[in-house]
């Protein structure tokens, strides 16, 4: 079997990065082996790089490329096909993937997940071994490093679906960071009347990509805390919450009778931890869905979605960086004060 250099980045919290040589092994059965063409940044990394990696490990899951090479068993993808990944994706197999009356058709709820996840080539690297059925063929009008997106816009998609956005509805995105801007992107596709996008006055970039998206009404939280926002006659009918668990109290405040809240916020300690009115929840007859897009099932939905509104890709990215200048990039967007940086997507 054919062997390849590879070079892949390792982290080591806090803050500390290498970059190292090894060899690896052509695909086995049932892989694929891509030469990575990007990798984008998640705010997974940068809590990785913080304060979770306790010892080195390589890292980066929001990929893609060009199939390289197919291991035994592949049957769907050839060399030169131009794929993005999904990082976790359902078995096909459990109880939870297969069909009634066999199963439960939740694919969503998979509990044997297949991934790349602490494997030998991870996503800031030249080579990645993936399972066959992680990748999706990216359109040819698509860049591949607006491809890297197709994961993260997965994540979005996933969002406004558990929101269920109808025509007409004023939906309320919370948060503009990528998810958040592609919640905007897709609230507008679902035909939602109205979309606000809620950030802080500092975040300039993120908040003009929004404007750009979408987003008709800014709403500044560090001027105008949510609470005393002005929403007029009509409070807010959705509100996609991509920010930690704790401002879920204040959208539940200021949710209009109805509403549904879905949210994708993680928090790390005691913030997962919140208080809310019940009964008031009760009697306005509220909704909150949480939405977790692990394992991914969205990513077709995603490369189309990047196929037809090429705009969004544009307004994404901000920097683009190469594989050896990670230790300065990444701590180029931590201490990013003015709030310049969007998504940061590594390219070779």
């Amino acid at each position: 079997m054919a062997t390849y250099k590879n070079r892949s980045a390792f982290v080591k919290s806090p803050w500390q990065f290498e970059i190292r040589e090894h060899e690896i092994s052509g695909p086995g059965p049932g892989q694929l082996l891509v030469e990575i063409a990007a990798c984008a940044v998640c705010g997974t990394d940068f809590h990785t790089a913080d304060r979770t990696a306790n010892d080195w490990q390589n890292f980066g899951h929001e990929v893609s490329g060009t199939v390289h090479a197919v291991g035994e068993g592949v049957t769907e993808f050839k060399p030169g096909d131009r794929v993005a990944m999904d990082s976790s994706v359902p078995c096909g197999k459990c109880e939870f993937c297969k069909p009634a009356p066999f199963g439960r058709g939740r694919p969503d709820l998979c509990v044997s997940c297949l991934t790349y996840w602490a494997s030998e080539t991870m996503g800031f690297g030249d080579w990645l071994l993936t399972p066959q059925e992680s990748a999706v063929k990216v359109p040819d009008s698509v860049p591949l490093d607006v491809a890297s997106m197709i994961e993260p816009m997965g994540v979005s998609i996933d969002l406004v679906e558990t929101a269920q956005i109808n025509k007409g509805d004023h939906v309320l995105v919370i948060g503009p960071g990528p998810l958040g801007l592609g919640a905007v992107c897709l609230s507008k596709l679902a035909g939602a009347g109205k979309i606000m996008l809620a950030g802080f006055s500092t975040s300039v970039a993120r908040m003009k990509a929004g404007a750009a998206l979408g987003a008709e009404e800014l709403i500044e939280v560090d001027k105008t805390p949510l609470k005393d926002y002005d929403f007029g006659a009509r409070r807010p009918d959705k509100i996609l919450v991509t920010a930690p668990p704790p401002l879920l109290p204040q959208a539940i405040a200021i949710a209009a009778n109805g509403a549904t809240i879905a949210y994708i916020g993680i928090a790390y300690g005691p913030g997962a931890v919140i208080e809310f009115d019940a009964d008031d929840f009760h009697f306005r007859k509220l909704q909150l869905r949480a939405s977790f897009a692990s394992p991914g099932t969205q990513a077709l939905k995603a490369a189309r979605l990047l196929e037809t509104v090429p705009e969004l890709g544009k307004e994404l990215i901000s920097h683009r960086f190469k594989l050896e200048d990670i230790a300065e990039v990444f701590k180029m967007a931590r201490d990013d004060k003015e709030c310049t940086v969007n998504k940061v997507v590594m390219v070779r």
